[in-house]
């Protein structure tokens, strides 16, 4: 069982108790864990083959925690769980899946109205039933009818990058242990780095043609997380893993296995528009190679694929139809992308001031193990209170800390004094000037009010813009990729008033939120906007997934020259 399932069992039993109305400790104790989980980029199954007492380190898991784990880890199950379901309705767990519907509204929901299914509450919204119950409204019903709406939308949702990437590395290295496969790789939309992944491709070559394709799919299928084998035969299988993820594997021979990488990488429209010019030059492109006439004249190498077009190689991110190849043929080669060994330092991170999981001198470690130069510990601000918004008193204690660390650390990085300052519904941010002039970084972010019309929501991120202190566009659209639609707004003028303040936008890197998403940052570089690529991290780990944000980046056509914090040290701000 994968993280991510671990953690949505914990949360599940969060919420069980929480209706059932179970010690606030207890529901605390496994919400937390299930947050936790849910980020910590290592894979569970890893630790507890090497060693489960390891568990114990991780923020919030104690040994009753460390035991369900295990349990899980090793058969699929959690017994505890199994009985807290059998306890309640089993529609209303199916009701806490609606945004803005925690345990506490459902258990009123279900109580007044006797309400178990989805169906039955948008029924019960329809007929005006729920704007009556207690701390409900007209506002809250109406509410509850457009987050039912987004749940059908999301409802075939994909997975997320980073739960793909986790499992297609897992089965590689399995793979990699069979002595049959010569050489093996990812494709498909993992390897274009889409921020949603529908199945996993992944091909192989193998070191005998004639007798290794047997052993290689026995082995394949043979893998432990496989839930259900869907089709099994000796170039190509199809599994189910635990976690709900298709992978298919396709046995490739060694000369075609460049032309195999372009065409399973390219989406439909690219690979068509490859093929259309391939035909004008008398050349045949498929999975097999490039053909001329029944001859094969390249294949082996990916290179080869575009070169046989006149084509510049085009970096998996782009492959999408969306202008690449036109750019291609007309300047015969492509700017140099941002990659992540470019990155320099994190301007968003938060700590135990706020919401982290761990202290600032645990953040300044984590950062200085990845080698950067700064970071900026950006907790956030007061009106922020479900997440212990800092107080002023507050940050300026943090401010004594990060003065005292900055002497001991001298040398090895410097911490910058920030803060995610919230906009409050009028554009104006929840700190006053006083505070705000003093900070380096300020990041300015959207959590509350996402629901303000589009005019509304437009004006008021343009405001907060044109504070003289805003700094950086925190997550600009406020999505939550397969949980929560991006907020409304003109992303057209919030872009060009970006530009006019010269406030960075943020591309925020966690797999959940990937935001500002690629196809606005196109749009951003075009109008003359600069970014940064910042991780939100909440824990010693999260560090890890600057990665994400490069890839968005990449997609959105970035250089290293488009993101401040590419830059060092006292170069990067010189753009505020």
């Amino acid at each position: 069982m994968d993280n991510k399932k671990i953690s949505s069992i914990f949360q599940e039993m969060s919420d069980i108790l929480d209706i059932r109305g179970d010690s606030v400790f207890k529901i605390n104790a496994y919400r937390k864990a299930g947050l936790v989980i849910a980020n910590f980029p290592y894979d569970l199954r890893d630790v507890v083959a090497k060693d489960p007492k390891q568990l114990e380190n991780i923020p919030g898991i104690g040994k009753g925690l460390k035991d369900k784990i295990i349990e899980l880890v090793n058969t699929g199950k959690c017994e505890e769980c199994d009985q807290l379901k059998k306890s309640i309705p089993k529609g209303l767990l199916e009701l806490l899946e609606i945004r803005g519907l925690g345990p506490k509204k459902v258990k009123a929901i279900y109580f007044h109205l006797k309400v178990k299914s989805i169906n039955e509450l948008k029924e019960a919204c329809e007929k005006h039933k729920v704007r009556d119950l207690p701390g409900m409204g007209e506002k809250t019903e109406n509410d509850i009818l457009k987050a039912i709406s987004e749940h059908a939308y999301f409802s075939t949702k994909r997975h997320l990058i980073s739960e793909a990437m986790q499992e297609a590395k897992r089965i590689i290295s399995y793979m990699e242990k069979c002595d049959d496969v010569k050489r093996i790789e990812y494709a498909g939309s993992l390897r274009r780095r889409q921020e949603t992944i529908g199945d996993i491709d992944i091909l192989v070559t193998v070191k005998n043609p004639k007798k290794s394709s047997e052993t290689v799919m026995k082995h394949f299928n043979s893998y432990r997380e496989i839930l259900t084998i869907l089709s099994s035969g000796d170039t190509k299988s199809s599994v189910v893993l635990q976690s709900g993820i298709q992978i298919d594997l396709r046995v490739i021979a060694d000369e075609s296995f460049g032309a195999a990488m372009h065409y399973f990488t390219g989406n439909k429209d690219h690979n068509i528009k490859i093929r259309d010019i391939a035909k004008r030059k008398g050349l045949k492109i498929s999975e097999y190679g490039v053909f001329k006439g029944e001859k094969m004249i390249s294949g082996q190498k990916e290179e080869d694929i575009f070169k046989s077009v006149g084509l510049p190689y085009i970096i998996p991110e782009l492959r999408n139809n969306n202008g690449e190849i036109e750019y291609g043929l007309k300047n015969k080669k492509f700017p140099e992308f941002i990659e992540l060994k470019d990155i320099k330092g994190d301007l968003h991170s938060h700590t135990t001031y706020s919401d982290g999981d761990a202290s600032l001198l645990e953040m300044t470690k984590a950062f200085i193990a990845k080698g950067y130069e700064y970071f900026a510990v950006t907790d956030h601000s007061s009106v922020m209170a479900i997440v212990n918004g800092m107080s002023t008193k507050d940050i300026q204690r943090q401010w004594k800390e990060i003065d005292e660390l900055n002497k001991k650390f001298k040398g090895k990085i410097k911490i910058l004094k920030g803060c995610e300052v919230d906009i409050l519904k009028d554009g104006s941010l929840d700190f006053n000037d006083d505070v705000l002039k003093q900070l380096d970084i300020v990041v300015i972010s959207a959590h509350m009010y996402g629901t303000l019309s589009f005019e509304e929501q437009t004006e008021r991120l343009i405001t907060a813009i044109e504070n003289p202190y805003a700094k950086i566009l925190g997550h600009p659209t406020g999505r939550l990729i397969n949980k929560r639609a991006p907020m409304e707004f003109d992303m057209e003028r919030v872009i060009e008033a970006c530009v006019k303040n010269h406030v960075a936008i943020e591309i925020n890197s966690s797999p959940l939120r990937l935001d500002l998403p690629d196809k606005f940052i196109k749009i951003a570089k075009d109008k003359g906007a600069k970014f940064v690529i910042d991780t939100d991290s909440h824990s010693i780990e999260q560090p890890d997934f600057m990665e994400y944000g490069v890839f968005n980046a990449r997609r959105g056509w970035l250089t290293k020259d488009d993101v401040l914090n590419t830059k060092s040290f006292g170069k990067f701000d010189t753009y505020f």
